[in-house]
């Protein structure tokens, strides 16, 4: 019924998720980040599966993708990692919505709208560490604390922070000083009698090979759909043996619009960028870079097609993409094709497009378009 559509393989999910618990410290509460719509698998069909699976903490980038999980996951902590508007806090409050805070502004304006409504707003206290993002700085951790500690209405529900490198297995000297200068201003907001329940820094990357991280919550990301934070961490696991093997949970499917057959030396798509190098049969696919697949893919990109690699051919255009398909005989009209996935004996996976591009898998899921149907198989 769908001429592009994305399939989300519910037991490659869950598979990953009991994955990634068994790497969990057992005091550790385990947090799907669904931000981005879901990594491009889309936010609520992430948690439905995810939820089934016992996950009851989801961590999103904004007030409006929390309020949309809220409307299914009533009881579960969602927490918004991303910068919240002032004028928000309201709507946290309202839908019980955990936000993560990096300034002294931010801890004030939360206990002036929660004063108003005489309530409590949870707050997460981000740590900057070293990614020069997002996060209190160490110069006002003591403005932070008399902050926190006049706040009758601000509950201190968490400290977090993100690292910078830490999918540099190879050199995790940076990391280590960003987890010690955390580890730090938790031990100096704890003695200031702050004491919050959820400490969390563990991502992807940090979940898998460095256990010290878990505090009580891991954050699992990319990992969660079954793809490495990089080739170093891949690596670092299979080297030393350890019991984690990720399922990509993703395939981005469209069909065959049309089948045309050119002479050598005719031009394909725009700016003439390439020619037929011999007469052969061209299909036109209904999928470009409005679609989230990316223009670098020009000349260089694979789909497959009866289980067969055929080339992109000349520019990928804004809704429509041209592949060589003279080595695929009984290609027809609506046939299935294969963006992102497996097709007979091979494989065509996020990171095999993110190199194409010269970008990170991480790019080529999240700009998937969020219109495209999402379908549990």
């Amino acid at each position: 019924m769908h001429r592009t559509w994305i399939e989300v393989s519910s037991r490659a999910l869950r598979h990953n998720i009991q994955t990634l618990k068994n790497l969990s410290a057992q005091e550790a509460r385990f947090c799907a980040v669904v931000k981005a719509n879901g990594y491009g698998h889309g936010l609520k069909e992430v948690a439905q599966i995810a939820a089934r699976e016992g996950v009851d903490a989801f961590a999103v980038d904004n007030i409006d993708e929390a309020i949309q999980l809220r409307e299914s996951h009533g009881s579960a902590m969602l927490l918004v990692l991303g910068y919240t508007l002032f004028e928000r806090y309201q709507d946290a409050i309202t839908h019980n919505i955990h936000l993560v805070v990096g300034d002294l502004e931010g801890l004030k304006h939360a206990e002036t709208i929660a004063a108003a409504s005489a309530t409590t707003i949870n707050v997460h206290l981000k740590i900057e560490t070293g990614t020069a993002r997002q996060g209190l700085q160490e110069d006002y951790f003591d403005d932070a604390i008399r902050a926190l500690q006049r706040s009758k209405h601000v509950k201190l529900a968490g400290m977090s922070t993100h690292f910078a490198n830490i999918e540099d297995s190879a050199n995790p000297q940076y990391a280590t000083q960003q987890f010690q200068r955390f580890s730090a201003a938790i031990d100096r907001f704890r003695q200031s009698g702050l004491n919050p329940e959820y400490i969390h820094c563990a991502c992807s990357a940090a979940l898998i090979l460095y256990p010290q991280t878990h505090g009580t919550l891991v954050r699992a990301g990319i990992s969660l759909y079954g793809h490495w934070s990089s080739e170093l961490v891949e690596d670092t696991v299979r080297d030393q043996n350890m019991d984690c093997e990720l399922q990509p949970t993703l395939t981005w499917k469209t069909r065959i619009a049309q089948i045309k057959e050119y002479p050598m030396g005719t031009p394909i798509s725009y700016g003439l960028t390439e020619v037929m190098k011999r007469r052969g049969r061209v299909a036109v696919l209904p999928i470009g870079y409005s679609d989230g697949y990316d223009r670098k893919l020009s000349s260089v990109g694979e789909v497959l097609i009866h289980g067969v690699r055929c080339k992109v051919l000349g520019r990928v255009c804004m809704n429509m993409t041209m592949v060589d398909v003279s080595n695929v005989p009984n290609a027809k009209k609506e046939d299935e094709v294969i963006l992102i996935g497996t097709q007979g004996r091979y494989k065509l996976q996020a990171e095999e497009l993110a190199q194409k591009s010269q970008t990170i898998s991480y790019e080529v899921l999240a700009r998937i378009n969020p219109n495209l149907p999402r379908i549990i198989v």
